[in-house]
This record gives structure tokens, C-alpha cells and sequence, in this order.
């Protein structure tokens, strides 16, 4: 049996997948579109702690934050748009939690498309991104306040506090999520929230998929469960009030390209739709029931 030492608590954990592909190519892709075929990408060996009810990578103990400086994500760009949609339904759906005086904080706010759709609906917003290059993006583009700095550095110099803080598909990244979720407990207003989502491993797709599960990947070093999202909001003074199910809009191109990667006999329905820019352009929403939006409140 293989073991490795819980990063919370520090005690043997047991293997919960075997990797299923361990390359030897180590050039990790930390795109938030990474694009990676089965043959070249690395699949991490996970471990599960029964004490702290957390599931971590193998790469758990490695730092990550500065290999995020340098990502240039040309795809999300060619897919901002559907983004932009996708962030406006979000913003729709929490739209009673919203409000014309509100100060938001979105943590990893990349290339701006959520900031975009929210920032004329609240009094201030403020995105706080790792990638120069998303930074500058959503500067021009959608001419947001970002500030190209990590979570930790943000929160050592920032001074305000926010009625709402978004996190997007950035809990799994983090090198010590319950750090993060401390931090943002701490900086909440009275009566503030923070919307989150991430993977839930105790979905229907995550257990059925197993080792072959899509997101299991070298740049997501933890994973969780409605069970430990739960436990680690309440270690951190945050109540867990709900769960939203995530429901993406992408184009048919895109879908097809991602699905492609993984399943090559799918490829020429691929090449047959990038010939027609209608059929490409086409956009549909698409969920595999796996991904969880939370919201959690302060516990004043």
C-alpha cells in the first residue's frame, strides 16, 4: 500500500487513484483551457485523508503560483465571448444576492470576463490575477481594476473589506485552500458572502470515471466533496448555505475539441464542424453534473 502524509493533519493517508498514465513529459500546462491529448498528459496519483475528509495530489507539496505568471491562454480569449454569457447567467442567478452598493472581490480573475458583467451592477470591483498577461487583458479590454498580484500579497496590503468575494475554479489550484478561505472569511464585511465553485469528487461523473475522472489534472492539487467543502467553511467561520449546480456555454468547436483529446475517434466530427462557422460558433450548455457553485455566508 502506498501512503503519503496528509497535509493538513499529517497523517498516513491511503491511495485513493492510481495514476491512470504517467508520462515522462513534465511540461505541465496550467492554461485554464489546457488542451492535452491521453498519450502526453500526466495524471497525478490522488491520496484521500479519512481525518480531514480532503482528497490531494501527489504534487500537493509543490509550489505552483509562479508557473501561473507566465500563462497566455489564447483559447479562452477565442471563447471570451461565450464566457462573458456564461458569467452573465451566473451574475443573473445570484442576482438577489447582489447589490448597486456592494464592493466585490473576484480571486483569480483571469481575462475578465466575469468582471465585465458585473462591475456596472456594483459599486466597486476589484480582480486579483496571477497571469500578467490576463491581467493586462481585462485592463484594456474591459477596463477592470485588477491588480496583478497573489491572493496572499493582495490581502497582506489591501485595506478594504467586501460584501462578496467569487473564487471561479480556483480552490483546486490553490497551494492551502483553508488559508485562502480564512483569508477571505477575515476580509468579508458583516453579513458577507463568498461564491465558489469546484469539482465535487462524490458526483456521479467523478465516481463512475474513477482514475480516468477529466479532472484529474497536475495544476488541481485538491479535491472535495460537498462533505469537506462543508468542513472546511465551518473550520474557517464561513457557513455553507448553498449549492448550485454548474452549467457551462461553450461552442460546439469547443466541446468538440476537448472531447476530442480525450476520445480520438471523435476527431473528425471535430474537423467536420470547424468547416462550417455557423456550426462552430454554435452554442450550447453542457454540464456533466460534477461541478458545484457554493455560497457560504460569514458567521458574525
Amino acid at each position: 500500500m502506498t501512503y503519503k502524509n496528509c497535509y493538513y493533519c499529517k497523517q498516513k493517508c491511503n491511495l485513493h487513484f492510481k495514476s491512470s498514465n504517467k508520462s515522462s513529459n513534465k511540461n505541465f500546462n496550467f492554461a485554464s483551457t489546457e488542451i492535452n491529448t491521453y498519450e502526453s498528459e500526466i495524471k497525478p496519483d490522488l491520496y484521500i485523508c479519512n481525518k480531514c475528509e480532503i482528497i490531494f495530489s501527489e504534487f500537493v507539496d509543490e509550489k505552483f503560483e509562479n508557473n501561473y505568471r507566465d500563462v497566455l491562454d489564447d483559447l479562452y480569449i477565442e471563447q471570451i465571448d461565450n464566457k462573458k454569457t456564461y458569467f452573465k447567467n451566473i451574475v443573473n442567478k445570484f442576482s438577489n444576492f447582489i447589490k448597486k452598493s456592494h464592493d466585490i472581490l473576484e480571486l483569480g480573475s483571469y481575462y475578465g470576463a466575469f468582471g465585465s458583467e458585473i462591475k456596472d451592477k456594483v459599486n466597486t470591483y476589484t480582480g486579483v490575477e496571477l497571469s500578467s498577461h490576463a491581467c493586462d487583458y481585462a485592463k484594456k479590454k474591459f477596463y477592470l481594476n485588477v491588480q496583478n498580484t497573489s491572493i496572499y500579497n493582495f490581502f497582506e496590503i489591501n485595506q478594504n473589506k467586501f460584501d462578496i468575494i467569487f473564487m471561479f475554479d480556483v480552490l483546486e489550484h490553490l497551494d492551502d485552500p483553508s488559508s485562502i478561505l480564512n483569508l477571505c472569511s477575515k476580509n468579508l464585511k458583516t453579513n458577507g458572502i463568498l461564491i465558489f465553485s469546484t469539482m465535487n469528487m462524490n458526483s456521479l461523473m467523478a465516481k463512475a470515471t474513477g482514475k480516468y475522472y477529466p479532472w484529474i489534472i497536475p495544476m488541481h492539487k485538491f479535491y472535495f466533496t460537498n462533505k469537506s467543502v462543508e468542513k472546511y467553511l465551518s473550520k474557517n467561520n464561513l457557513k455553507l448555505n448553498k449549492i448550485i449546480g454548474d452549467v457551462r456555454i461553450i461552442s460546439l468547436e469547443y466541446l468538440f475539441l476537448k472531447i476530442s483529446q480525450k476520445i480520438s475517434v471523435l476527431k473528425p466530427i471535430y474537423s467536420f464542424i470547424v468547416k462550417f462557422k455557423k456550426l462552430k460558433n454554435t452554442t450550447v450548455k453542457f454540464s456533466l453534473f460534477d461541478i458545484n457553485i457554493y455560497l457560504a455566508s460569514k458567521n458574525n
